[in-house]
């Protein structure tokens, strides 16, 4: 029996287990759809993606979509689904059986649905839904966005021939019109195709980030320059071909593209189309030999007195890279010429109308010439030729004449005028609104034969005129090709036998400009006139003709009132949608609160209930009136309508009223109060004392009230609305204990003062404020509040206690110390009794309670009261005597101003060891007043001149303070010097802390301070630089609380001026001595100066200036020189320290050399050498005196590396994927400011090398070593570099380090230090890793198919077992036992014998 139970337990076991890993592996559903909102366009496919992760089933996920429209937001509509083919609803069942709507599968857990169509009815909120296939909820199991249809407004025609028929190797230029009016923000792409017979090849592309893409077959011709796109004013797009091949035979015809950025970064083609094209025909040359050509012309051969006459003269050859001269002949005599260079020459009876511009000639290409002649004239008519001679051009550039070839003659005839027609335009000026019907009419008088009529249109004066429809003689009318009138109702019509009359309907912005009426007669000879007209039409947009305003009557009313708005839309009648919206007072984003679309429908807000809307439509106007039933405070702000308006679905105009305020008040209180007992509370001492507040009247029944109990100006204790009690801030521990209050019945609030003091005596005040609710439900507080008085007056026992109650009065200057002394009388001094203190304070300037400064306990506990943490710092107690508790204020200010007193309560110990209360009294008030410190600062003024004479004596500036505004204040002096027409400029500073600040580096000035208000400065061994006026400035601080400025004074004036030493007589010169050594660190810039000095200038004379570098090596090296003349030469053979030079001249005699980005090899000996020239009478220089040399030692010290890195280790466990891990690059001190830095990340693994991640370059380039991977750099701050890897994985554990180049440019970039951080450490589970989890997952479901496998298994084996046990012991009892069928096995007891016989 045991061995029985324990293998029907094992499989158990195993069984239970299984479940249990099958259920382990499960993660969290997560349903992820594309994020909206999404703008697609109506009659286009669109798609929508969903995705399912943290699903381990082995069956597919199956998913749903259902649509919310904005109409009924939520009403559920099904779309289609994976799991169920009736899942639709009625709207979509049929797109869903016709294939129009159907879900693309792209693995287990992703789907595409796909809107072949789409409608503008499928706009809404798009939920994408999968089932659970588990018991239990895991995760989101939908997801949601926004899907919104748009009207098609792309807009697309062919502004070019419908057919060419070309050389080949002549240029090609078609053009077609592109527009788009959406209000989204879209981009346009522009291809060029050709359709041949076999295929269709893209030629070229303008993309929708202005990028320019050839097609693969004309990538070779694009960047040879022969073929380009360019966008001509705002809709025109053009492409170029330049010597076209045959290659380009075929239709030509242009595709747009519309594309929308979604809210995840991606593009997508929302609406494409193709216009019609042009078919281009290349024919081959007809020349046989490479080096022969032949000429064409092509010339109209009937023109109309007064047009303009183009002779084309053309060239076909195999090579056109040969130089022609191009001549025109009408009759066999010369016209006009060109030469190979492009020069005309015009004959003698043509020169007149050249100079008049009446004729012209100009190439247009390598092989078209043109002549033009406009007006033409009677005489213009006869035959017409070109002929065209080869050109060769010699090495010295003179051109010799080759062979000629004459083209064949066209007869040209010229019809003179006759006819008197007249045109005139009805309305020289039409304004018009967009979306009205444009009509102009031309009348045409004194017309004798049959006429047609022309209307052409420009933008403006600098574009040129575009056909826009035509009416010929014959009544037959043809539409113009370009895009602006494509797709729209365009015609013209003889509206009365003299009178043509053109209509466009739907006026757009774009119509506006000028219109040009031509009318051309037709005679029976073919014959006839011309005449035209224009007028000037501007349509304005529907939103500058759209006018909106908002007004109420009802814009300050009480609670629960009707208000009613007012929105007038003054404008053109085309639907309208309404948005109202409101701003909260409380400072809310403006909402729309209610919108009524332009079909009737309602939408926006969640408080429709709370509003009324109506529209009345008149003839000129149209008004929005919304209606709020009952205001309540929540509605009080600003309210605003927002119109929007359509024209056949699409918007064009949006527009907001002006605000328009609206205040709601509160009922007015009525609050009434009443106390009892009605007179003063009269109370014996230690009794109990109470007090009711009773509230007679108020604004409504259900009213709420706030109580607030005071004794005299301290707030003892308070009930809020909601019956919670609170203790005033000011109520010590002791009465704590003591007062209590509560609300005995619905209007009356009692106060209870348990055994009374002779401090509880005074006056008590009640304070009600009554709360009513609003519409809304919302509790709020009605002002102003209601109080009610009653005195309390405590009998006392028989006590000699008692405190001096004499009020006093304490004036004081700022900064010095207050004393307040709370005094005993006598017979109080008993040494059994104990004091408690309290210090009380108001403030002079502030309506505002007593508040406690500190308490003093009678168990000597000192506590302070005050929540201004400076005051307490200058807060000090003390008890000098038995009899006197003193408070001091330190360092007062001007906010310590106000009334200060005491309260002491008496206890003695009594024979149970407490403290019992025995009196208590209040001192009288002091009130002290705290005047602002006077200035009283006065520095000595007398100013006086210095000459010096002698440059080592020196010379000081004395700084003498006659008067101070407190002996406890502190100075801070600065002395400045002032040039002639110059700033003062600081030259040393005395702080108040007596720190010293020298703001001139090369020099030693001397500072003293031989007594308390005297103060020092001596300049030793002055220079001419030192002229100036000396004057030093004291600044008087003061510590109260902080410190503070008292006062400022300055001094007298020094005036100094140093003698120059004797100069050289005129003639001769010398140079004034530089500062003898410079010390300075690489990178850093130094200035040589070289003064010559001479006693009179002479303007003869010149010098010539040499500055040298001797090494230590004696080696002297030229730098550069600047000569007599001017002339500036760089004599050194670096380049590099030649870029580093820089050369300039102050004045004549003062001459600079500066050094830029020093480097230690500039260090050495820098001279400056001078010679003397004087510009003799003949014109020639000559030298005088000797060459003068001054030098200056100069050491540029190298940079010291300082550069250091964090370097803290640290270890990171990840489970989260998405978390992300960051590694951070932080500098601790660097080696120069002007260094900068390259950061590379490492990872490093076990057994192998560190693998670079990510690199920071110096000039701010980033390098990624992983493509598949978005790292995320981040740089804070100067020296923080942070990089983020996010989404981590399992390959992503290792040790992470960041090392730092530090960068210097000197004459190059120089590396100047390297350190590396600190390691982290990252350890990712593998158990949070997605990949593994699936492949856990998988496991996990193994095992489970396999556990219960096993567990049958072991069943069977367990019952095999049983078998065999029973076989054997059926062996062994054969005779003994029977089997029992379906009953368990139990022996048989052996029969007696008379049972045997009887049987």
């Amino acid at each position: 029996m045991v061995l029985q139970l324990q293998l029907w337990q094992l499989p158990l076991l195993m069984c239970l287990a299984g479940l249990l890993l099958s259920d382990i592996c499960r993660g969290e559903h997560l349903v992820q759809i594309q994020k909206g909102p999404l703008y697609r366009v109506k009659g286009y496919p669109m798609s929508i993606s969903c995705n399912v992760s943290g699903y381990s089933g082995q069956a597919d996920q199956g998913f749903a979509f259902s649509v919310y429209k904005p109409d009924y937001p939520q009403k559920e509509i099904r779309m289609i689904s994976t799991f169920d083919s009736n899942y639709a609803y009625r709207v979509y069942r049929e797109r869903v059986i016709e294939n129009s709507i159907e879900i693309e599968r792209l693995s287990k857990t992703s789907v595409i649905l796909h809107l072949k169509l789409l409608q503008a009815d499928d706009a809404g909120e798009f939920e994408c839904y999968t089932p659970n296939l588990y018991d239990i909820y895991e995760g989101t199991y939908n997801g949601k966005t926004i899907l919104n249809v748009i009207e098609d407004t792309l807009k697309v025609s062919f502004s070019s021939r419908a057919s060419y028929s070309i050389f080949e190797g002549e240029s090609l230029q078609l053009e077609c019109e592109v527009s788009s009016q959406t209000m989204q923000h879209t981009h346009l792409s522009v291809t060029w195709f050709l359709r041949g017979n076999t295929e269709t090849l893209p030629i070229i592309t303008l993309d929708r980030d202005l990028s320019v893409r050839p097609g693969a077959a004309f990538e070779k011709q694009y960047h040879s320059g022969l073929i380009s796109i360019e966008k001509v004013e705002d809709t025109t797009y053009r492409l170029k071909m330049s010597q076209v091949q045959q290659s380009a035979r075929g239709e030509i015809y242009c595709q747009a593209e519309e594309w929308i950025q979604d809210p995840d970064r991606s593009w997508i083609r929302i609406a494409y189309k193709n216009t019609t094209g042009s078919f281009v025909e290349i024919k081959a040359l007809a020349v046989g030999e490479v080096d022969s050509f032949i000429a064409a012309i092509d010339v109209s051969e009937t023109l109309q007195e007064g047009e303009k006459a183009v002779i084309r003269c053309s060239v076909q050859a195999q090579n056109l890279l040969r130089f022609f001269s191009i001549t025109w002949l009408r009759n066999n005599m010369e016209m006009a010429h060109i030469g190979p260079s492009g020069v005309l020459t015009v004959a003698n009876n043509y020169k007149q109308r050249d100079n008049t511009g009446e004729l012209r000639a100009s190439k247009i290409n390598d092989n078209t010439y043109i002549l033009t002649i406009s007006p033409v004239r009677a005489e213009d008519q006869g035959q017409y030729q070109c002929k065209a001679t080869q050109e060769e051009r010699a090495e010295t550039g003179k051109f010799t004449k080759g062979q000629s070839q004459l083209s064949s003659e066209k007869t040209v005839h010229i019809k003179a005028k006759e006819s008197g027609l007249a045109v005139v335009m009805a309305e020289k000026l039409i304004n018009m609104t967009e979306g009205e019907t444009l009509q102009l009419t031309c009348s045409v008088s004194k017309a004798s034969g049959p006429l047609s009529v022309s209307w052409q249109h420009k933008k403006s004066t600098s574009s040129s005129f575009r056909d826009v429809i035509s009416l010929n003689h014959e009544g037959v009318m043809v539409r113009g090709t370009t895009a602006p009138y494509q797709g729209r109702i365009v015609r013209t019509f003889r509206s009365t036998a003299t009178d043509f009359t053109l209509e466009i309907s739907g006026a757009v912005l774009s119509d506006s400009g000028e219109y040009k009426c031509t009318v051309s007669e037709w005679n029976m000879d073919g014959s006839g006139s011309i005449n035209s007209q224009s007028a000037m039409v501007s349509v304005e947009s529907i939103e500058s003709s759209l006018k909106v305003s908002l007004r109420s009557r009802d814009t300050n009313v009480t609670e629960n009132s009707l208000i009613t708005m007012i929105c007038t839309v003054k404008g053109p009648k085309v639907p309208l949608d309404v948005h109202w919206k409101f701003k909260s007072k409380y400072l809310d984003p403006q909402k729309d609160i209610i919108c009524m679309l332009r079909n009737g429908a309602i939408s926006c807000g969640r408080e429709q209930k709370d509003y009324q809307l109506e529209v009345e439509v008149q003839d000129t106007v149209t008004v929005f009136y919304l209606r709020i039933l009952k205001a309540s405070r929540k509605q009080q702000g600003s309210y605003q309508c927002q119109i929007t308006a359509y024209q056949e679905s699409v918007q064009k105009a949006q527009k907001p009223s002006n605000e328009l305020a609206v205040s709601v008040h509160a009922p007015v209180s009525k609050l009434s109060l009443s106390i009892s007992p009605k007179s003063n509370l009269v109370i014996p001492i230690k009794n109990n004392a109470k007090i009711d507040c009773l509230v007679n009247k108020a604004v409504s029944n259900s009213s709420r009230f706030a109580v607030t109990w005071m004794f005299d100006a301290q707030t003892l204790v308070k009930m809020d609305s909601e019956g919670v009690v609170t203790l005033g801030p000011a109520v010590s521990k002791e009465i704590n204990q003591r007062i209590n209050m509560q609300m005995i019945e619905r209007r009356t609030f009692q106060l209870a003062i348990q055994e009374v003091r002779t401090t509880d005596r005074g006056q008590y005040k009640c304070l009600v404020e009554e709360w009513i609710q609003d519409p809304d439900g919302i509790w709020y507080s009605l002002h102003p509040k209601s109080l009610q008085t009653i005195d309390l007056v405590v009998n006392e026992q028989a006590s000699d206690f008692s405190l001096n109650k004499s009020d006093a009065q304490l004036v004081v200057t700022e900064g010095q110390q207050v004393d307040l002394s709370c005094l005993l009388l006598t017979n109080g001094l008993d040494s059994t009794f104990r004091y408690s203190l309290i210090w009380l304070f108001e403030r002079q300037d502030q309506n505002t309670p007593m508040v406690p400064l500190l308490t003093y306990s009678h168990d000597g506990r000192l506590q302070f009261s005050s929540d201004d943490p400076k005051l307490q710092h200058r807060l000090y107690f003390s008890r000098p005597t038995v009899s006197n508790f003193r408070l001091s204020i330190l360092n007062s200010i001007s906010s310590d101003t106000g009334r200060y007193h005491c309260q002491i309560d008496q206890y003695q110990l009594d024979c149970k060891g407490k403290w019992e209360f025995k009196a208590g009294d209040k001192s009288g008030f002091t009130n002290v007043n705290v005047h602002l410190i006077e200035n009283k600062l006065q520095v000595k003024k007398v100013s006086r001149s210095l000459n010096v004479t002698d440059h080592h004596a020196g010379f000081r500036v004395e700084c003498e303070i006659s008067s101070r505004s407190s002996d406890k204040s502190h100075f801070e002096v600065t002395w400045s010097k002032t040039q002639e027409d110059g700033q003062p400029t600081t030259i040393f500073t005395a702080r108040r802390d007596g720190t010293l600040s020298d703001a001139v580096a090369d020099r030693n000035l001397l500072y003293s301070r031989p007594y308390a208000t005297l103060y020092r400065l001596t300049l030793p061994d002055v220079e001419p630089s030192d002229n100036g006026r000396y004057q030093c400035q004291v600044v008087e601080w003061l510590r109260t609380d902080t410190w503070k400025e008292v006062a400022k004074d300055k001094s007298g004036e020094l005036f100094v001026h140093v003698e120059s030493e004797k100069k050289p007589s005129t003639g001769t010169f010398v140079l004034e001595k530089p500062n003898s050594h410079l010390s300075l660190t690489e990178g850093e810039r130094f200035v040589l100066n070289c003064s010559i000095l001479v006693d009179k200038a002479d303007p003869t004379f010149h010098y010539t200036v040499t500055w040298l570098l001797v090494k230590k090596k004696k080696t002297r090296i030229s730098l550069l020189k600047q000569s007599k003349d001017g002339r500036l030469q760089y004599q050194s053979e670096d380049q590099q320290l030649n870029s580093r030079l820089q050369f300039s001249r102050s004045t004549v005699t003062i001459v600079h050399l500066t050094v830029f980005n020093s480097l230690p090899t500039d260090s050495g000996t820098y001279e400056c050498m001078v010679e003397q020239h004087q510009l003799g009478c003949g014109g020639t220089w000559e030298s005088k005196g000797q060459a003068q040399i001054i030098s200056t030692n100069v050491t540029v010290h190298s940079i010291e590396s300082k550069l250091q890195v964090k370097k803290e280790n640290h270890s990171l466990n990840l489970t989260d994927h998405h978390a992300g891990l960051t590694v951070e690059c932080q500098i601790i001190s660097r080696s120069s400011d002007k260094s900068v830095f390259e950061v590379t990340w490492y990872k490093i693994q076990e057994e192998q090398h560190p693998m670079t991640l990510f690199e920071v370059v110096r000039d701010g380039t980033l390098h990624s070593a992983f493509r598949d991977r978005n790292l995320v750099y981040e740089h804070p701050s100067a020296n923080l570099y942070i990089l983020t890897v996010p989404d981590v994985d399992s390959t992503d554990n290792g040790r992470y380090q960041c090392q730092v180049v530090e960068l210097l440019q000197t004459d190059t970039w120089r590396e100047v230090a390297k350190d590396k951080s600190g390691e982290l450490s990252v350890h990712v589970h593998v158990e949070a890793a997605s990949g593994e989890s699936k492949q856990d997952c998988s496991s996990g479901v193994i095992l489970g198919i396999l556990i219960p496998l096993l567990c049958i298994l072991l069943v069977v084996i367990v019952l095999l077992l049983l078998m065999v046990q029973k076989t054997k012991s059926a062996s062994r009892k054969q005779k003994d036992c029977l089997w029992a069928e379906n009953n368990p096995l139990k022996p048989i007891p052996e029969p007696t014998a008379g049972e045997g016989d009887s049987a």
